[in-house]
Formats: C-alpha cells, structure tokens, sequence
C-alpha cells in the first residue's frame, strides 16, 4: 500500500486560491494551514482527554503537525509506536521486508482496557495507553491506523518494534464536532449508532494529596526489600517486582488510569503486603487512589507506606460499619 492510504483525499486537489485582492496563495501553504488548525483542535482535544502534560502535548501537536504537512497527510495525523510487540515478532519480521507494507491499514479492536493493533487476525502490539483517552472517541469517527515502518534488526536481544500513524485525525475531530452540535459533547439520543461514542479508558487524577507516593525508580536502590517496583521494557510492556495476582486481565497490569490491568496491579500489590481479606476488599480503593495516578514510566511504592494506607483505609472502613450500626 502506497501513501494514498494515508492521503486518502488529494491534499493539494483544489489548486492554489486567489484572494479577491488578487493574491496567490499556493496551494501547499493552504494544505499546510488546515494541518495547523487541525493541530490546535487535536492538542485541545487530547488535553481534555488524556493524563499527558501540556508540555508533551505540545510537543506532540508540533511534530505530527510537521508529519502530516511532509507526508501530504489528507487531514491531520499522529504519528507513534505501538507496545507490547515482543510477542509478535515473526508477524513484524513479515512485514519489515516488503516496502509495500508502508502505510498498510491495520484494525484496531478494544480487548478489556487496551485496543490492540492487527493485521489479518494477526495482533501486533497494543496502542500506548496515554494515548488511548484521545484515540478511543475518534475511532467510530473515522479515524484509521497505519503501519510506517518496523524498527529495529530482530537480532539476537535485540527486538524489532513498530511504528505507526493514527490517520484522519483532523476530519474525525471535524465529524466528532458536527455530531455533538460542535462543543465535543457526545451525539444527541437520535444521533445514529456508528456516531457513538467509545467511552474513554482513562479518568482525570484527584486533585488530593496521594495517599501513597510513587517515587523515581532510583529510589528503589534506598528502600525495603519489599517495595513495588514498577516498570517498563523497552516495548512498552508493564511490570511489576509482586506477583500478578490475575482477575480481571488475564494479560497483564497496567497503571495510571481505571480498568482492569490497573485492578488487577492493585490486587497483586496489596496480596503482596497485606492479608488477604485486606487485599480483596481494598484493591479496587487502592487502584483508584494510587494506581490510577502512577506516571505512565511507573515508579517505586514503599511498602511501608501501602501498609499504612490499608490501615487507614480499615480503620475508615470500621468506622462507616459502626455508623450504620448505631
């Protein structure tokens, strides 16, 4: 597949535009202004959407920007790379060779808390989950995902990743907006079904002090023996130095939003440095105080510290019992 799937509309087909004052205006340069104002939208729309801090968004915005405007992008595109790809490596070793395979269309399916990226059935690897509070709306909006290249040499420790592009970013905003009465807001009850929106994975962090803190990974150099550590590989994968305790996703943790990956990094914890009748009772308390809020690069929870949240958090929870006792 060619760059006409990223361009699937001629970026440059109405030709240059004459101003009534008789000025020309090349038709690049207007390609090249919608790509900005579609940036603006987006950069908007992810910061209403997403836990990524406005200077990375900004960031972001910039270098898609000029992506899009190199590329001959139809509408505003986000180029990125997916996670959880060393699994998958015979499929992305497929596709490294041929150079039709640039620019290839891929399915994206929500499974649980992730949205997976595939190719004939064949999964490649997972959307990074910062992104997901943005990608998930758009998705029945018209927005795509396209394969740009396979990196890396797939030898010996070395592992091959993927590189891609979320597609039509700007005409889904567009369409998104014309649904919503243009405020963003999801479709009135008579709006069609495709026109839906996909609830987003990820919630806004509470303003409150954390209970718990979530230190920089050095910091577990210093600690107990039984502090979390928490991380990630170089694909992008989480990990956790506790056990994980499966029973909402089977496929693994994860952190710093509300799903399942995160409930299930709650339970392992608290199975970890609590009882388990604590473990049960508080995981879900635990992921939406604590595991919710950790920086998408993880970082080190003192045990000490989790010990005393589930202290506290009993000695809440028999003081409610007592109250509704009396």
């Amino acid at each position: 597949m060619t760059q006409s799937a990223l361009a699937r509309q001629p970026s440059r087909a109405s030709g240059d535009l004459t101003t009534p004052a008789g000025t020309r205006i090349p038709s690049s340069d207007l390609h090249a202004r919608r790509i900005a104002r579609e940036a603006g939208l987006w950069r908007a729309f992810a910061g209403d959407h997403t836990r990524m801090l406005p200077p990375t968004l900004d960031a972001k915005a910039l270098d898609a920007c000029a992506f899009s405007v190199l590329h001959g992008a139809s509408s505003f595109a986000v180029p990125s790379k997916l996670v959880g790809t060393s699994r998958h490596q015979p499929l992305l070793r497929s596709l490294s060779e041929p150079p039709a395979a640039t620019w290839l269309a891929l399915d994206l399916d929500a499974r649980g808390d992730h949205l997976v990226a595939s190719h004939r059935g064949r999964v490649l690897g997972r959307v990074q989950p910062k992104h997901l509070g943005w990608v998930r709306p758009l998705v029945p909006f018209g927005l795509a995902l396209y394969l740009s290249r396979v990196t890396g040499r797939g030898e010996g420790r070395y592992r091959l990743g993927c590189n891609v592009v979320f597609g039509h970013v700007g005409a889904a905003l567009t369409r998104l907006a014309d649904a919503s009465g243009g405020d963003g807001a999801p479709p009135a009850s008579g709006a069609p079904d495709h026109l839906r929106l996909v609830v987003p994975g990820e919630t806004r962090p509470s303003p409150d002090p954390l209970p718990v803190r979530i230190l920089p990974e050095r910091e577990a150099l210093t600690g107990d023996a039984d502090d979390v550590v928490l991380w990630r590989t170089l694909e992008g994968e989480a990990h956790a130095s506790v056990p994980h305790v499966a029973r909402h996703s089977p496929t693994g943790i994860e952190w710093g939003y509300l799903g399942s990956g995160p409930a299930d990094l709650a339970l392992s914890v608290l199975s970890a440095l609590a009882d388990g009748e604590s473990a049960r009772s508080l995981y879900q308390r635990f992921k939406a105080e604590v595991i919710a809020r950790v920086p998408e690069a993880g970082g080190v929870l003192r045990a000490t510290e989790v010990r005393a949240w589930v202290a506290r958090a009993q000695e809440k929870t028999g003081e409610s019992d007592r109250g509704q006792a009396a």
